[in-house]
C-alpha cells in the first residue's frame, strides 16, 4: 500500500537468446543479483549485425526500468565487457554456449552475476492471457472530472446471454501504473479481465493519469484525484446500453477508492482486493513495524524508532503549522535511542514527502465505511505484508455488516500463493493471481 517505487515494467518480447557465429550475443539474457535478502533480476537485450553487437540495453523489472543504454566496451568469441554509464555500473563476463559468467560492479561494489538465455514469457507468467480470445478488446478513452483524457481498454464478452451483462471498472493500487497494473512482468488486471470476460462479465481498465497513454500529471495527484478518475470511469461504462450492474474491482489503494465510492452510493457493487479500511497512518505504521523487525535491532530501539516515525507522520497529518519537523530535536527532547541508519531513512523520506503521501496518511475510511449499503466483497491474504489482513477485514466487517469478507491463507498482497509475503518475492512467483480469488470474484458478481 505504501509508496514503494514499484513501477511497472513493459511486456517483454519472446526473442530467443543465443550466441551466434563469430561470438556475438543475440537476444535476451537474464541474471539475478543477490543483494542480501533482495534478489534483483537484470535483463540484457542484445541486437547483433554480422559478428558485432549493434545495440544493447538493460531492463530491471523490479524497478520498472527498461531500455537503459549499455555500451559494449569489448566483445569477442569468449568474453565481453559492458558499461552502463547511466547508473555507474559495468559487467564483464566469459561467454560459453549457454551462459555468460562474470561480475557486475556498481559504485565500488562487485557482485557475481551469471546471465542465461531468457525463457519464454509463457513459462515465466503462465496466466498471462493469450489468443484466441472469446471477447472483444477495444482501446478507448474517456474524460476525467477535471477534463483530463484517460486511456484504457474495454473488454466485452461475445458470448453473453440476452440479459444486460455486468461490467466492472478496475482501479489500481498506489504508484504509477499501466492499465494492466503490471509489476515484475505480472499483468494482474489483464488476467482478471480475461477471466471475467470468459464468464460473461465486461470490464474497463485504464492507465493512471500521466502514465503511458493517459494524459495529466501523476506527481501532483492525491487520493481524491484518483477517486474522481475512478468515478469518471464508472460514469463512462454507464453510457453503454448493453451493460447492467456497474461495479468496481479495486486493488490496494484502488480497493479503498472502491469502498469510498460505494459509500457515496455510486457503484452497484464493489470488490476490494486488499483495500485499506484502517487509517492510512495505522496501515503504514504497521508496515514500518514489520520493516524494523527485519533489521535486527533490539526491542527498545524498535519501539523508539516507531515513536519517531509516528511523530513524523503526525506532523504531516496536522501540517505542524507550516514548521518543518525537526528529527534531531525530537530525538534529543525525548531522549530516544534510534539507530543512525533509521534516522537517515526517516529524514530522507520526510524530505521526499509529497501531497499524495499526506493525503493517504490523513485518510481514515472508518469515517465513511458505515455509509456503504451496496454489496461488498472484501478480500485479503494472510501473508499480505502491506495491508494487514486481520485488522483490515475486521474493520470492514465491523462497519459494513453486510459485507462478505474472505481471508485467504497463504496469499500475499498481489493475491499470489506465497511463502513469505515479502515484496521481494513477488517477481519470483510464476502465478499472477490465485485461481480461487478469480472464481470467488465471478461467483460474487453473478450472485447479484
Amino acid at each position: 500500500m505504501a509508496k514503494t517505487k514499484l513501477l511497472r515494467s513493459l511486456l517483454l518480447s519472446m526473442a530467443i537468446a543465443a550466441v551466434i557465429d563469430g561470438g556475438a550475443v543475440e537476444g535476451k539474457w537474464r541474471g539475478k543479483l543477490e543483494l542480501g535478502q533482495t534478489k534483483l533480476d537484470l535483463i540484457f537485450n542484445f541486437k547483433s549485425e554480422g559478428n558485432e553487437i549493434s545495440k544493447c540495453t538493460m531492463d530491471v523489472p523490479m524497478q520498472g526500468a527498461n531500455g537503459i543504454p549499455v555500451e559494449v566496451a569489448y566483445c569477442n568469441g569468449d568474453s565481453l565487457s559492458l558499461l552502463i554509464k547511466q547508473i555507474g555500473a559495468s559487467f564483464s563476463g566469459i561467454i560459453t554456449d549457454d551462459k555468460i559468467t562474470g561480475e557486475f560492479s556498481q559504485r565500488g561494489f562487485t557482485f557475481p552475476l551469471t546471465l542465461k538465455p531468457d525463457t519464454d514469457l509463457s513459462e515465466r507468467r503462465p496466466q498471462t492471457p493469450r489468443a484466441p480470445f472469446p471477447y472483444t478488446s477495444i482501446d478507448t478513452t474517456f474524460i476525467a472530472k477535471d477534463g483530463t483524457l484517460l486511456a484504457g481498454t474495454l473488454v466485452i464478452p461475445t458470448t453473453a446471454d440476452s440479459r444486460k451483462m455486468p461490467v466492472v471498472v478496475m482501479v489500481s493500487g498506489s504508484g504509477p501504473q499501466n492499465r494492466d497494473e503490471e509489476i515484475f512482468e505480472h499483468r494482474p488486471f489483464a488476467v482478471i479481465a480475461d477471466y471475467l470476460a470468459r464468464n460473461g462479465i465486461a470490464s474497463l481498465r485504464y492507465d493512471d493519469r500521466g502514465m503511458f497513454e493517459s494524459k495529466g500529471d501523476f506527481s501532483s495527484s492525491v487520493f481524491d484525484t484518483f477517486k474522481d478518475d475512478a468515478e469518471s470511469a464508472l460514469e463512462f461504462v454507464g453510457t453503454f446500453p448493453q451493460f447492467g450492474n456497474k461495479g468496481i474491482i479495486g486493488h490496494s489503494e484502488g480497493g479503498t477508492i472502491a469502498l469510498k465510492l460505494a459509500s457515496e452510493n455510486l457503484p452497484d457493487f464493489v470488490v476490494s482486493l486488499a483495500g485499506m479500511a484502517v487509517s492510512g497512518k495505522e496501515c503504514i505504521m504497521k508496515q514500518n513495524e514489520r520493516s524494523l523487525g527485519r533489521l535486527g535491532i533490539d526491542d527498545i530501539e524498535k519501539e523508539e524508532s516507531l515513536q519517531l516515525i509516528s511523530a513524523c507522520f503526525d506532523s504531516i497529518i496536522t501540517g505542524n503549522n507550516g514548521i518543518p519537523f525537526d528529527v534531531d530535536a525530537y530525538i534529543r527532547e525525548n531522549d530516544l535511542g534510534v539507530p543512525q541508519h533509521v534516522v537517515a531513512s526517516v529524514k530522507a523520506n520526510l524530505n521526499a514527502g509529497n501531497e499524495w503521501f499526506g493525503s493517504l496518511l490523513r485518510l481514515n475510511p472508518r469515517d465513511w465505511l458505515a455509509g456503504i449499503k451496496k454489496p461488498v466483497l472484501a478480500i485479503n491474504g494472510t501473508l499480505d505484508t502491506q495491508v494487514d489482513a486481520d485488522s483490515n477485514l475486521a474493520t470492514i466487517k465491523e462497519y459494513v455488516g453486510s459485507a462478505e469478507v474472505k481471508s485467504y491463507p497463504g496469499l500475499n498482497h498481489l493475491m499470489q500463493h506465497a511463502s513469505t509475503g515479502e515484496i521481494a518475492e513477488y517477481g519470483e512467483i510464476k502465478e499472477t493471481i490465485s485461481p480461487e480469488v478469480l472464481q470467488d470474484i465471478v461467483s460474487f458478481i453473478k450472485s447479484l
